[in-house]
């Protein structure tokens, strides 16, 4: 019994995590997070709307080692990684939502 209760809490896991739109990339394990942005856009009828973060810290350059952007929405929203990002020194991010809906996105950076 114990081995189902096991299983059925690894597949429900493996579900919710099928349906987030979170971008995940390199480790923000023992990392100091040294960017932190939220972004809030609302939503236009038939509108897609875009939003691009840049990170670029000129005085005090550190490379980067994990990069989150989280989706407090839950929506359909795609963040991608377009230039720099793990193992530079900037990363440029392009948030993108689906026609009609909103953007509510938190981004960290860790080095």
């Amino acid at each position: 019994m114990a081995s189902w209760t096991i299983f059925g809490l690894v597949l429900c896991v493996l579900l919710v995590n099928v349906n987030s739109t979170d971008l995940q990339v390199g480790s923000s394990v023992n990392g100091e997070l040294i960017f932190m942005e939220t972004v809030k856009l609302s939503s236009i009828p038939l509108k897609v709307r875009t939003k691009n973060v840049f990170y670029n810290n000129g005085t005090n350059p550190r490379v980067i080692k994990g990069i989150a952007a989280i989706d407090l929405d839950r929506s359909k929203a795609r963040a991608t990684i377009t230039s720099g990002g793990v193992g530079s020194t900037f990363a440029n991010i392009k948030l993108k939502s689906e026609r009609g809906d909103g953007l509510h996105y938190q981004i960290q950076i860790f080095a």
